[in-house]
């Protein structure tokens, strides 16, 4: 199989650390891969994320869109059409690539501007297309003026017409979606989790000094909702219980609300945040809204405890295995911090473990979701 996927080269979020886990398993079994990534920037540092892939196997293209600012671009449109025009050559191009190299079908993360323009491209070339959600573009925009809410709202609802299938990575992203975007029930759809690369799910020893040490991990962004995380450190003081407490973010983020005492980390490797997991006593996750959520899981699957918003996607994992009382909303800050005490420093039943492991699993995940695009292009293939 030929499969096309949208790339990025920025920090390893959640996107992109799914989309390398996939490709990582799929690479094995000997499908190829058109990689398009579109960049905004005028310069970029390299290498690639991807750039470890045989050249005859991962054929990636580079299309630079630097001088066309999206912000830019919707401020001087007044309809979604407006802004597809904008972006004509970009799309030109795009179909020139798909024309030449006719993938089986095309993989897209996301709903933004970059897979927007691409699923147009395929839509025109008459290449099914593959919609695996991460964010909802939506909820992630909904603080924005009302002109640009109705132009990423028309977006997404683009994104979700152009897309023959639709992979969602829980319940509530399918839900929220159906609810918030299209108004709703969508069909042609499946429910599959987030894969956790393998070195998460290694068996791995637990630093034995963990008891005390509570962390974060992730951008710093309203959705986010780190400043409850910040609350949870202060409520803690407050009650005397000596610990530590860690933030992994990004380098550039600015804290108004953050306490000195809290210390701040750079972005790390795979490698390196397995280790930082594993000397950490708790995880939080305090996120308003998001659809999945990889690091929770991350830490999880190495034995490390856990607490999450009822507001995440990964929350329906650990109630299916029995973790429920890692779930908790963030609005009661004293309640959380009970639960923070006394899951700071537990470990997770080998039982609930290995569970969680085997619905998590890259290879399991990996398999289905290329079920999805095998289902996909025999359908294709019997229409034409």
């Amino acid at each position: 199989m030929k499969i096309a996927i949208n790339l990025t080269r920025d920090n390893v979020g959640g996107i992109t650390s799914s989309n390398l886990n996939l490709v990582n398993y799929l690479y094995k079994l000997d499908d190829e891969f058109i990689g398009l990534e579109l960049t905004s920037r005028m310069y970029m540092k390299g290498p690639a994320l991807f750039r470890h892939f045989d050249p005859e196997v991962f054929d990636h293209h580079i299309i630079n869109i630097h001088n066309l600012p999206l912000m830019d671009v919707l401020k001087h449109s007044k309809t979604l059409r407006e802004v597809e025009n904008a972006y004509k050559e970009a799309i030109k191009i795009i179909r020139g690539i798909l024309n030449e190299t006719r993938p089986d079908a095309v993989l897209l993360s996301g709903t933004y501007y970059m897979p927007w323009l691409i699923s147009i491209a395929a839509k025109k070339e008459k290449i099914p297309v593959i919609l695996w959600y991460s964010g909802v573009l939506s909820k992630e925009t909904e603080h924005y003026p009302d002109k640009l809410k109705k132009l990423f709202l028309s977006m997404e609802k683009s994104v979700i017409k152009n897309s023959t299938q639709i992979i969602f990575p829980s319940g509530l992203c399918k839900k929220t979606v159906e609810e918030l975007v299209v108004k709703g029930k969508i069909r042609n759809s499946y429910v599959i989790p987030n894969p956790v690369a393998s070195i998460f799910t290694d068996p791995s020893a637990v630093d034995a000094s963990i008891e005390r040490r509570i962390a974060a991990v992730g951008r710093y962004s309203k959705i986010k909702n780190f400043d409850k995380f910040f609350e949870l450190h202060l409520e803690l003081q407050k009650r005397k219980w000596r610990h530590t407490a860690s933030f992994v973010t990004n380098p550039n983020a600015s804290f108004k609300t953050m306490p000195k005492t809290i210390e701040v980390l750079p972005s790390m490797t795979a490698e390196g945040l397995k280790k930082f997991y594993l000397s950490q006593g708790l995880i939080i996750c305090p996120s308003t809204f998001e659809t999945f959520g990889n690091v929770p899981m991350e830490a999880a699957c190495l034995g490390i405890p856990v607490l999450v918003s009822d507001t995440m996607g990964c929350a329906e994992v650990l109630k299916k295995v029995g973790l429920a009382n890692m779930v908790i909303f963030f609005d009661d800050i004293k309640k959380v911090t009970d639960r923070a005490q006394e899951l700071c420093g537990q470990s997770i039943l080998p039982k609930q473990l290995n569970v969680l492991k085997r619905i998590l699993d890259n290879n399991f995940v990996s398999e289905e979701i290329r079920a999805v695009l095998d289902n996909t292009t025999k359908r294709n293939n019997c229409v034409k």
